[in-house]
């Protein structure tokens, strides 16, 4: 392996090639060429001024040809940033646009299979019944996807939309519980809400806070290692209302829990576990509360289940 391709491997400059953008116009390394440029220019301009010569235009010159040097390449840096912003935005855009075309479609599908499940146009046969159910599935599942992955270019851009106001939590996470029930009875998995009615109003975003909910009750249930528990509850906590949602499933390695908020990041046994997932739950979870001005955070152990808590202010 060359030098060149060795130097390409390191953190510093990966983004560079990932982004198609070649080692002289790589910030990271341009930046490194700088620093390093800056030491031998200090060190060779003092030896000149104060061995080599006596006479300070000469000094004055090198100190100028220097800086120019220093100039220059500061430049290109800002051009190599200037390029690898240009590339983040076009990603985002076509993100953007693809997600939005596709559903249209996907959309038109739900409603067609809708359609064809309730007798709309004849009363389908179990065996069809059983493949339009596989139909809306796969449908649900590629608009979860794109919902996500809009969600995701909003987070990015720093234009995730919340729209504050006092809300009930028990009400959001009864709603979370209805939008996960067919999977929990589909992996035996019982639901206990332990949220008391007489917690004070939260400040939230309503939809927003049902996604939290939706997202982290759906993780426990998916990695629960069926015929098991999901404890949803909620106490006060100073200005803070603190949730917690707890299942005794598979866990978090250890090693891997310091990458769980990262985009696209699943953990080898959850991968194992459970094949379908796209690994921007929690990074999209972790957006919103902190949008909201909350916290989370979780507790886990490999074989032996996973708790996650976050806070959200109560509304004044």
């Amino acid at each position: 392996m060359d030098g060149r391709k060795i130097v390409k491997k390191f953190p510093l400059f990966r983004d560079c090639t990932e982004n198609s953008i070649s080692l002289w116009q790589c910030p990271g390394f341009l930046f490194v060429l700088l620093g390093l440029l800056n030491i031998v220019a200090m060190i060779s301009t003092y030896i000149i001024s104060t061995r080599l010569t006596d006479e300070p235009e000469i000094t004055a010159l090198i100190t100028i040809v220097v800086s120019l040097i220093i100039f220059i390449i500061g430049s290109v840096i800002v051009q190599g940033f200037d390029k690898l912003l240009q590339a983040n935005k076009m990603k985002m855009e076509f993100i953007r646009i693809a997600s939005h075309q596709l559903r249209t479609p996907l959309s038109s599908l739900r409603w067609a299979s809708d359609l064809l499940m309730t007798g709309g146009l004849g009363k389908p046969t179990a065996e069809q019944e059983e493949y339009l159910e596989i139909i809306k599935e796969s449908n649900h599942r590629m608009m979860k996807l794109i919902n996500d992955l809009l969600d995701v270019t909003k987070i990015e851009m720093g234009n995730l939309p919340m729209e504050l106001r006092p809300i009930e939590i028990k009400k959001i996470a009864e709603e979370a519980i209805v939008d996960v029930a067919p999977l929990a009875k589909a992996k035996n998995i019982v639901l206990n809400l332990k949220i008391e009615d007489a917690l004070p109003l939260i400040l939230s975003d309503q939809e927003k806070c049902r996604m939290v909910f939706t997202n982290l009750i759906e993780n426990s249930i998916k990695y629960s290692k069926g015929r098991g528990t999901v404890d949803i509850s909620a106490r006060q906590k100073g200005d803070y209302i603190e949730v917690s949602v707890a299942d005794d499933g598979v866990g978090i390695p250890r090693a891997q829990q310091k990458n769980i908020f990262q985009k696209f990041f699943r953990s080898d046994n959850a991968m194992k576990h459970e094949t379908v997932g796209t690994g921007l739950g929690l990074f999209i979870v972790k957006a919103i509360i902190d949008t909201n001005k909350g916290q989370i955070w979780f507790t886990s152990e490999e074989n032996k289940g996973t708790t996650f808590y976050f806070k959200i202010p109560i509304a004044k």
